[in-house]
């Protein structure tokens, strides 16, 4: 049978970790904040929506710790691999566009064009 409320709530925990990864990857607000609330939020989405889905309650809460903090954290690897790949290559490669901080709009400090004197 279909289930709508389960839908909602699986609904919400893929939102929840999209929502997650683009705040962390953009760096738009605290990422330990974001990182907590997204992991949470994740976790408790997935036990409701296994809850929908006629399973216990014990199960429901072993399936949302695991399946919610792996997928969350999953997530927040992938995010963080991207933020250290972008900060070497502005390291390194000097015709790199200087990586910039989403909240302010500005890039990093510190940065010259390749041919500006130093």
């Amino acid at each position: 049978m279909y289930n709508s409320l389960g839908l909602i709530f699986f609904a919400l925990f893929a939102l929840t970790l999209f929502g997650m990864y683009i705040l962390v990857r953009r760096r738009i607000g605290s990422a330990v904040v974001v990182s907590a609330l997204g992991v949470a939020l994740s976790m408790v989405s997935f036990m409701l929506f296994t809850i929908t889905q006629g399973n216990t309650l014990v199960w429901a809460i072993l399936m949302g710790l695991v399946i919610g903090g792996l997928f969350s954290g999953t997530a927040l690897l992938v995010a963080r691999y991207f933020i250290i790949s972008e900060e070497r290559r502005a390291r390194f490669d000097p015709y790199a566009p200087a990586p910039t901080d989403a909240a302010s709009g500005d890039a990093a400090a510190g940065r010259q064009s390749p041919g500006t004197p130093g």
